[in-house]
């Protein structure tokens, strides 16, 4: 379902509509049916998807919002509406949670909000990015209508909050609130004594706190040189053999190239080579050409470091690949068997000849051949979703040893482009603002509006150990004034 099919409609309903009994004429039979009410019917906005059908349990909420007294469900509507083009276009649904808030789709929904949301300078109002994007307002609304839709859900019990599936961090906040006194009334006294009351709020919102005024780049998270060590040296450490292996090869192959999550598990089997040149790095092209999807179908080359495309060879002609590949073909087979078989038994009750069937050819090669490198355990190209859990499991080992170590997918991309910024100016002794078209290349974007974040986070770094270093330099210096006056 793409991100367009779904769309609102109003219609107009009761918003307490009762049931009550009538005999069928015809039948004499007893049936259910809504009963007359003179009432006046309210506007009910809802979500339709492209087949036609409303989206639930979407639409049950906003009806329910209608009932609990509210005069127009369009904001709501609006936000979930939002909610699900985000999902649609994620392939995902409002179910796809973990045990981690922050790798389930409502944190990164509310990620989605902060990138396309206006960045305004509280100082001087001026936008510095996204003029078209949500204002600060909206973007807490629509985070504030996902939150209650959730909290619905599970009071109704139409999908339950547990342990292992959280949207979000529910935190309770005592507050302590001293009345006003009225110096002039008589029980003035009394009425100065402290209330409490108790209020719920999220890890979600208070992440919206900035959104105007946060530039794009401080909301990066790279990771240092130490902790890419870490990471690395730990995932080495994996088994050499069967997925281990390949969720190894995978980030590995994301931290040295800055794919997106898509355009790793979709990575082309086709260019893969033993090198025989002695580059440090190989040219490999990807896009819609060889089966990658890249953001916009956008065609670019990537650099993969000779030593890993090695690796990628021998994984591309290892025998696990191969016999996860013929798994693939055999459950293929065995499903085109059992569809042929329900056709035929469709065909006999048709009242057709079993004679006169005739069974859909299997036909291997076209079964036999994929496009995408990267095999999971059934044969098929990963899951997305399945790589950011494997990450959350490594991250949860890594924090047994290293308490601060904590990264997402996302923060494997930047980690690249940073480096690849530090690296090349080191290396060509240039700044690194003369570098972002080259890395806009590198990272698939479309403009060097969007990489400019990567420079704006390396130049406020640079600043930063620069002045560090004149501040170390300038208490040298009076200590050694200070030692020659002794």
């Amino acid at each position: 379902m793409r991100a367009e099919s779904c769309e609102i409609k109003t219609i107009k309903v009761l918003a307490n509509p009762k049931l009550t009994q009538k005999i069928n004429s015809e039948s004499a039979e007893c049936e259910l049916a809504i009963h007359k009410s003179t009432s006046e019917k309210k506007e009910l906005c809802i979500i339709v998807q492209a087949n036609g059908l409303p989206l639930e349990p979407h639409n049950q909420y906003l009806h329910h919002k209608l009932k609990e007294g509210a005069e127009t469900t369009s904001p709501s509507a609006h936000a979930l509406l939002s909610f699900q083009r985000y999902l649609n276009d994620q392939n995902k649904t409002y179910q796809s949670l973990t045990e981690d808030p922050k790798e389930g789709v409502v944190f990164e929904y509310v990620d989605y909000l902060i990138s396309i949301s206006k960045q305004v300078c509280k100082s001087t109002g001026v936008i510095l990015e996204n003029e078209d994007g949500y204002s600060e307002s909206t973007a807490r609304a629509y985070v504030n209508v996902v939150i209650d839709f959730y909290k619905w859900l599970h009071r109704s019990g139409l999908f339950f909050i547990t342990p292992k599936r959280q949207p979000f961090t529910v935190k309770v906040i005592t507050k302590r609130l001293a009345r006003g006194i009225d110096q002039d009334h008589l029980l003035g006294h009394i009425n100065s004594r402290s209330r409490f009351i108790r209020t719920e709020t999220t890890d979600l919102i208070k992440r919206l706190g900035n959104v105007q005024s946060t530039p794009s780049y401080k909301k990066l998270k790279p990771m240092t040189d130490e902790d890419k060590e870490i990471f690395i040296e730990h995932i080495k450490s994996w088994p050499k053999r069967g997925q281990s292996k390949t969720y190894s090869l995978m980030f590995r192959l994301a931290i040295a190239t800055g794919l997106r999550v898509e355009e790793l598990v979709t990575f082309p089997c086709s260019g893969i080579h033993h090198p025989t040149g002695d580059a440090e790095d190989i040219n490999f092209t990807i896009g819609p050409f060889n089966g990658c999807k890249t953001k916009f179908d956008k065609v670019r080359t990537i650099r993969v470091p000779y030593e890993l495309m090695l690796e990628l060879n021998a994984y591309l002609h290892s025998q696990d690949r191969k016999a996860l590949l013929e798994k693939r073909k055999i459950r293929l087979e065995e499903e085109h068997r059992k569809e042929n078989k329900v056709k035929e038994i469709l065909h006999i009750l048709n009242g057709e000849p079993e004679s006169t069937f005739q069974a859909d050819e299997f036909i291997k090669p076209d079964h036999e051949k994929v496009n995408y490198l990267f095999v999971s355990a059934n044969g098929n190209k990963f899951k997305k979703n399945t790589l950011q859990s494997k990450l959350s499991k490594a991250r949860k080992k890594l924090s047994e040893t290293h308490p601060d170590w904590y990264y997402r997918m996302q923060d494997l991309r930047s980690t690249f482009a940073t480096h690849w910024l530090l690296r090349e100016a080191e290396t060509r002794m240039i700044i690194f603002d003369l570098l972002i078209s080259e890395l806009a290349d590198l990272m698939g974007h479309n403009s060097t509006h969007t990489t400019q974040k990567y420079i704006n986070f390396m130049n406020s770094v640079t600043a930063k150990l620069e002045f560090a270093k004149r501040k170390n330099r300038e208490a040298q210096r009076a200590l050694k004034t200070n030692e020659k006056g002794n």
